[in-house]
């Protein structure tokens, strides 16, 4: 207790207590006497002092409490001492219940409030809600509904709304908090309420106070919007036992929005009218673009964080309708911060953002371990399929994988969802007589209409940052055989996490070699690889002078470590650079003229794109030749490509691998020869190049002839080759890979070098690409445990158009 001490009430605690300032806004008073009579001392919310001017002090015995309003009193300075929290009018601290503070309180806090004004600009009558408070204007609890007494004047007649910093206001149309509502967690005028549609409308309110509120449902977003993800998350975030950390966030869609939300791997998701732009700050270069349909009334945006991976994809809606999918945007960040955020900006004055929910759920595992649990390709289709089931109804719906209760949670299977943020729930399996429809029109929407008989892949997946690897870090996944995405990825920037250890030692000398040769691939070839390896085994360095000398360093250490008196690893590494230079002669294979092609080095840095080609229910169509007559192509109905598909243990493919494998070298004979004249005279041939031939096709073609023959000379079980002859003569070879239980890629394509030379020549033909894809769809579709995918992987400056197709000639990831 403080007595007999003289202060004086600065100018601030003047302004506290002036009426003037705060004339409209409800306030907490303290009386020097009982029945709130006597001098008095009245204040607005939040406020608090720390100690009572001497007047003051120790002499207070009533204190009026507006509705919806709290004060916290202390017999002691510094809010401290004995204390007790006011919610109500208190008549008298002489009654017994308080008396130990009557004429005792030295200190008090008014806990922030919302306040709710009838007049724009926070004027006119007003009411104050403390966080936890909540209030039905229409009626009292203690009067009967059908009285319809009106509490207050300002039923349906709030027109501003003033809101502290983490308080977050709930306003509703109805009475007994029901109707159409909004969270609110900034101020409000009275056009803003205008344009959610409450003003002159709000007839119950609800108040919480949260420093770190994540919306939940119908959130209006002002300016700046932060979702604390690495808080919402908690332990779970850097939990070893979670394996997925998955973010929904769902936005009306008005069609004249303009806002920004900043995700924690530096990448940009910017929405402006109907238009969604992908960008990552590092590769802003990669921008990649979609437009929305006119009809489409709400956008999600689903998140998954995977270690240091994470992937965002949007699926836009009309109601509980899914209308696109785009494809996964992937990217690395640095895994380990608690305090990671998502930030929403807001920038249109016209239309207010609204969050329609926001959702957060954890899992342990990938249920895409066993196709059971999902049952068809078009959920499969969907890789965040537990977040995906709060906005899209239909088959896919995996409401039964949902748990409450942590225990539950650790202890049970691994193929369980938690929810650990927000109110919504995943929407029920449709009516059986549903379910058709939807299921064709997701099929339709995920997979280019399952039944078709094309052969085009749609794109399901960007990887953006692979951290100057988008050549070696594939490779390196699958010469060890590790999923890239679910495993490699996640922990590339922890390499002392990678697993299998080949995996470290793989990608470090492949990537060290591309940082060597990279500049030119007269350098980066299967040849100069294998010299430059032995050369190292022999005398310790690489027999370049190079100008970087530390990769030089690192790449002898690890050859010298690893590849020493070890025949397994050698061929390991040789598989390994084998699949690096399949991704970039897919890249030139798919360079246009106008495009610049770059070097392996550079090509390192491009972003890569995985197509996929459902197999379910795929239909089988034989592909017409088309040759080139008279300056024309003409389809030749009569003819029939002939179709060989080699597949199997590598026993019992030797014989056909035999046959072909002379043709092959023949190829890659004429190959070596275009960029390597001298070596025409051994042969006695020499190659004329059409001036029409594309360039960056021989290359292709020179890096693929390498290593089909490498291929075919040593092949692997899981290795699959698709022959296409015509009129006996092979036109073109396939090359293609066994991935896992459910997906098979493609790994290259060789064509005939005659037509690649002379692509315009009479008697050029075309079409025996469309044809070994189509058999070896149909081939796969028909195995007894029949895969779904067929799967690609493109190195490229992708295209910032919506919708990407692309012939599967090309190569794959893991």
């Amino acid at each position: 207790m403080i007595e007999n001490k003289h202060y004086f009430i600065s100018a601030s605690l003047a302004l506290m207590f002036s009426f003037d300032v705060f004339s409209n806004e409800p306030k907490v008073c303290f009386f020097i006497k009982e029945n709130y009579q006597g001098d008095s001392l009245c204040t607005t919310q939040g406020n608090a002092v720390e100690l009572l001017p001497t007047d003051w002090n120790d002499r207070i015995s009533s204190i009026s409490v507006p509705h919806g309003m709290s004060v916290t009193v202390f017999n002691n300075a510094d809010f401290s001492g004995e204390s007790l929290t006011f919610k109500e009018n208190i008549e008298s601290l002489f009654s017994p219940k308080w008396s130990n503070l009557n004429n005792s309180i030295s200190s008090f806090k008014v806990r922030v409030a919302a306040c709710f004004y009838e007049s724009d600009n926070f004027e006119g009558e007003s009411i104050c809600l403390s966080g936890n408070e909540k209030i039905d204007l229409f009626r009292l609890s203690n009067l009967s509904y059908d009285q319809h007494y009106v509490l207050n004047p300002l039923n349906d007649r709030v027109d501003s709304i003033k809101v502290p910093e983490d308080i977050q206001v709930t306003v509703y149309k109805d009475n007994d908090f029901s109707g159409d509502y909004f969270v609110l967690a900034d101020d409000f005028y009275y056009d803003e309420l205008e344009k959610i549609g409450m003003n002159y409308a709000i007839t119950s309110i609800k108040v919480s106070q949260q420093e770190y509120f994540i919306c939940d449902q119908h959130c209006v977003v002002k300016g700046t919007y932060n979702i604390p993800l690495g808080h919402a998350f908690g332990d779970y975030w850097l939990d070893d036992r979670v394996k997925y950390k998955d973010v929904l966030v769902s936005f009306r869609l008005s069609g004249e929005d303009n806002y920004t939300i900043n995700l924690i791997d530096g990448s940009l998701i910017k929405v402006i009218g109907r238009v969604v732009m992908l960008i990552h700050r590092n590769h802003q270069e990669n921008t990649f673009m979609f437009e929305l349909s006119e009809r489409s009334d709400t956008i999600s945006f689903l998140l998954r964080f995977n270690g240091g991976y994470s992937e965002a994809q949007f699926i836009e809606s009309v109601g509980t309708e899914a209308v696109y999918i785009s494809p996964l945007v992937g990217s690395l960040f640095d895994f380990g911060l608690i305090n990671e955020n998502l930030i929403v900006n807001s920038f249109s004055n016209e239309k207010l953002l609204i969050i329609n929910k926001v959702v957060l759920t954890v899992e342990k595992d990938d249920v895409r371990s066993g196709r059971s649990v999902l049952g068809i390709a078009a959920c499969w289709a969907v890789p965040m399929i537990n977040i995906y089931n709060y906005i899209i109804q239909g088959r896919c719906n995996q409401v039964d994988r949902f748990v409450s209760n942590v225990k539950d949670f650790f202890s049970g299977h691994n193929d369980k969802i938690l929810q650990v943020s927000g109110t919504a729930r995943p929407l029920p399996r449709k009516n059986v007589e549903d379910i058709i429809a939807a299921e064709t029109a997701l099929e339709n929407i995920n997979i280019n209409n399952n039944t078709s008989t094309d052969v085009e892949g749609r794109l399901t997946h960007i990887t953006v940052d692979m951290h100057g690897g988008s050549l070696t870090v594939p490779a390196t996944a699958l010469a060890c055989s590790v999923p890239m995405k679910e495993q490699l990825l996640p922990q590339l920037r922890r390499s002392r996490d990678l697993t299998p250890r080949c995996v470290e030692w793989t990608l470090n000398i492949l990537t060290d070699f591309t940082l060597l040769f990279g500049d030119s691939i007269a350098t980066w070839n299967a040849e100069n690889f294998g010299r430059v390896i032995e050369r190292i085994l022999k005398m310790g360095d690489t027999g370049y002078a190079v100008v970087n000398s530390e990769p030089e360093r690192r790449l002898v250490d690890n050859v010298r470590e690893h590849l020493a008196a070890n025949a397994d690893n050698m061929i390991h590494m040789k598989t390994a650079f084998n699949f690096s230079q399949l991704s970039y002669a897919d890249y030139l294979h798919h360079q246009t003229p106008e495009e610049v092609v770059h070097s392996p080095i550079i090509a390192q840095e491009l972003p890569l794109g995985r197509y996929e080609l459902a197999l379910e229910n795929f239909h089988f169509i034989e592909t017409v030749p088309r040759i080139r007559h008279e300056g024309r192509w003409v389809e030749e109905p009569d003819l029939h490509f002939e179709i060989e598909v080699i597949s199997g243990i590598t026993v019992e493919t030797q014989a056909a691998r035999g046959v072909v494998l002379p043709v092959i070298n023949e190829w890659r004979q004429i190959y070596h020869q275009i960029n390597h004249p001298e070596l025409a005279g051994a042969s006695g041939k020499f190659v004329h190049t059409s001036a029409t031939a594309n360039s960056t096709a021989i290359e292709a073609g020179l890096l693929v002839s390498d290593v089909a023959q490498s291929w075919l000379r040593t092949s692997h079980d899981d290795y699959i080759y698709v022959v296409v002859r015509l009129r006996g003569q092979v036109i073109s070879i396939t090359m293609a890979l066994d991935i896992n239980e459910f997906d098979t890629g493609i790994a290259g394509s060789l064509t005939n070098p005659q037509y690649v030379l002379h692509p315009e020549g009479e008697g050029a033909v075309r079409g025996a690409g469309t044809a070994a894809i189509r058999a070896l769809a149909d081939h796969l579709s028909k195995k007894a445990n029949a895969l779904w995918y067929l799967m690609l992987s493109v190195s490229h400056q992708l295209s910032s158009k919506r919708k990407w197709a692309l012939s599967l000639s090309t190569n794959f990831e893991l």
